[in-house]
């Protein structure tokens, strides 16, 4: 079937180009002499995670426990939940998942520490690797670096259950760089602080083995990152407006985009399309490249200027007033990790031909 034959609005992921990104990705992190374990909120599908391992990644990173469970029910086995896990019944379904996989988690206070520890005693003979999460400026979650780290890492060490294993950091604030060297000089400094950090763990007695770290934007620099372990990127298997706007993406290489159908001409500068913020979300900035809340593919005039719940309002230059209802169009997004989860199914274009639909099981486990 030819990707022309889909109805809309529908998600085509070209293969060529993610297998490129799936190359790129993992040779940075061979270079740096590191390993790669991408984050797979990004695409949310087993199959491309497959992918990724086949390349050469050591396993995944997942937000959450739904994720982690759609994964480890497709065979992936090395797993790593980034992420706070608060709750008796997140408890359970973590104590079951350490049952069937090599599971590490995240953790940033003793008080969900000790509950994980707890959870785990009610099975005897299962324990999971814990890391300490840590802040290296981004100001979301963790313990500051240095001392705090280590006094956490000391505790959990300590309590049945548990295996404390290193660290992880985030650089979240590279996104809000201003240049290329400033995201440079953010990464150089997370892998510093990573490294200080490790250093003061194995002085005092404790592991330090797995130092994780990195993001799109920073694993570029990656050979800089003296001291890191691992990265965890996600967004490079896709790419987005949001990475050109970093310069950690090619607008070229960006293989995800929406095929949507013009479904209005109210006027000649203006045109509607099947998907608004239902598909779209409205996260991130507008383009920057000067087209508004998307890129349209080989119209570069048009500009995708807002959106309501179902419609997109496309603004026309000459060149492309001919467009007619029932048209379609490929729209690349400005943050593709919301556009993915918005989608059951995806399909995957080789030659402008369907090679396979993907169900996109990770979509809404968010618990």
């Amino acid at each position: 079937m030819n990707k022309q034959d889909l109805d809309t609005p529908y998600i085509l992921i070209d293969l060529e180009k993610v297998e490129k990104n799936i190359a790129d990705m993992q040779q940075i992190a061979n270079r740096a002499g590191i390993v790669l374990r991408p984050h797979a909120k990004t695409h949310k599908i087993p199959e491309l995670a497959i992918k990724q391992i086949a390349a050469g990644a050591i396993g995944i990173t997942v937000a959450k426990i739904g994720e982690a469970e759609v994964m480890a029910a497709a065979g992936i086995q090395n797993i790593f939940i980034a992420y706070p896990i608060v709750g008796e019944q997140k408890l359970n379904r973590l104590r079951c998942l350490a049952q069937t996989v090599d599971l590490t988690i995240a953790v940033d206070s003793l008080v969900v520490a000790r509950e994980v520890s707890l959870a785990f005693l009610q099975e005897p003979g299962i324990s999971v690797d814990v890391l300490v999460e840590m802040d290296c400026g981004f100001g979301r979650v963790g313990v500051p670096e240095g001392q705090p780290v280590l006094d956490l890492a000391k505790q959990i060490a300590a309590l049945p259950g548990l295996v404390f294993r290193g660290i992880i950091t985030f650089a979240g604030h590279s996104y809000d760089a201003k240049d290329v060297f400033e995201i440079e000089q953010i990464a150089i400094s997370e892998g510093n602080a990573a490294r200080r950090t490790a250093k003061l763990l194995i002085n005092n007695g404790l592991r330090a083995d797995v130092v994780s770290g990195g993001s799109t934007p920073t694993a570029r620099f990656a050979n800089h990152m003296n001291g890191i372990t691992e990265i965890r990127p996600g967004t490079y298997l896709f790419g987005d407006l949001m990475q050109v706007s970093l310069g950690s993406h090619r607008l070229a290489d960006c293989a995800l985009t929406v095929k949507t159908t013009i479904v209005s001409r109210p006027a000649a500068d203006r045109a509607v399309i099947d998907a608004g913020t239902k598909v779209f979300t409205m996260d991130g900035e507008d383009s920057p490249i000067g087209t508004g809340r998307g890129y349209v593919v080989g119209h570069p005039g048009i500009i995708v200027s807002w959106f309501t719940e179902e419609h997109g309002i496309l603004y026309l230059p000459e060149e492309a007033r001919d467009l007619a209802v029932g048209q379609t169009l490929e729209i690349i997004p400005v943050h593709c990790c919301g556009v993915i989860n918005m989608f059951d199914e995806a399909a995957a274009i080789r030659h402008e031909e369907v090679e396979a639909i993907w169900n996109i099981q990770g979509r809404g486990k968010v618990r």
